[in-house]
C-alpha cells in the first residue's frame, strides 16, 4: 500500500506518480497541491530560483533516478502545467536519441515529441547565436594579461581569429546542464576577462530561460504556466 510522504519529502518516483494520479483522479485536493508545491524547488519557473537551485529536475526524486522522459510524461498526463517547460527541457538534454527512447515508460507522444524536439533546437540555437555574437560582434577588447587567450596585442587578425575561436567553442560545447549552465573558459582567459564574457554570456542565458515556455509549445510566458 503507498504511504504518503511527510509533508516537504519527495518518495522515489514510482511513489510520487502514483500518489500523483491517485490524488488527482479522487479529488484530494490538498495532498496533490502539497506533491506538486514540494516540485517546484527542482522545476522552478524562475531564473533566480534556477540558479539558487542545488538539485534539479529528475534529481529530486532520488535513486533510482527517473527518465526524464518518463517524468515529462507523467507530468503532462496530470496537467502539471508550471513544470512542463523544464521538464521538457531537461528531456532535451539527452538528445534525440534519448527523446526517440522506447523504452516502457519513456516512449513521448508525437505531439510532446515534437514540441520537445522544437524547443531543444530553438534553444541550442539560441545560444549558439550568442556565443558567436559575444566571440566576434560584440567587440571583446585586447587584454594586457599574456596568459590570456584575449592578449592578442598587435598581432595578425588570423591570432586574433584563433584566439576568438577558441572562446566561442567554449561556450557551444555541451554541458551537463545544457545550454542554460555557466559556460566553462578553464584557463582560456584571465580573471578580468572571463567576468566579462560570463556576464555577457549570463544576459542571453536568461533570454533564454524567458523563452522556454514558448520554445517547448507550453505557453507564451512563464507569467502563463
Amino acid at each position: 500500500m503507498t504511504r504518503f510522504p511527510a509533508r516537504h519529502e519527495v518518495p522515489k518516483f514510482s511513489v510520487f506518480a502514483s500518489l500523483l494520479r491517485m490524488t488527482t483522479k479522487y479529488g484530494f485536493t490538498n495532498v496533490r497541491d502539497q506533491l506538486i508545491k514540494d516540485l517546484k524547488c527542482a522545476y522552478p519557473t524562475k531564473w533566480e530560483t534556477y540558479q539558487a537551485a542545488e538539485v534539479l529536475g529528475e534529481d529530486l526524486f532520488g535513486v533510482p533516478k527517473p527518465h526524464p522522459n518518463t517524468v515529462l510524461n507523467l507530468f503532462v498526463a496530470q496537467n502539471v502545467r508550471f513544470a512542463i517547460p523544464f521538464a521538457a527541457y531537461r528531456a532535451s538534454l539527452g538528445g534525440f536519441l534519448a527523446l526517440m527512447s522506447d523504452k516502457s515508460g519513456t516512449l513521448l507522444s508525437r505531439h510532446t515529441l515534437a514540441s520537445t524536439i522544437y524547443g531543444m533546437e530553438r534553444t541550442r540555437g539560441l545560444m549558439a547565436h550568442a556565443a558567436h555574437t559575444i566571440s566576434y560582434k560584440r567587440g571583446l577588447p585586447d587584454c594586457l594579461d599574456s596568459a590570456c587567450v584575449l592578449n592578442v596585442g598587435t598581432g595578425p587578425a588570423e591570432r586574433r581569429i584563433e584566439a576568438l575561436t577558441k572562446l566561442h567553442d567554449s561556450m557551444i560545447v555541451e554541458r551537463k546542464g545544457g545550454v542554460l549552465d555557466v559556460p566553462s573558459l578553464g584557463d582560456l582567459t584571465c580573471a578580468k576577462c572571463a567576468k566579462e564574457v560570463e556576464a555577457r554570456h549570463s544576459t542571453w542565458r536568461r533570454a533564454c530561460w524567458d523563452l522556454l515556455p514558448a520554445a517547448f509549445s507550453v505557453a507564451n510566458c512563464w507569467g502563463e504556466v
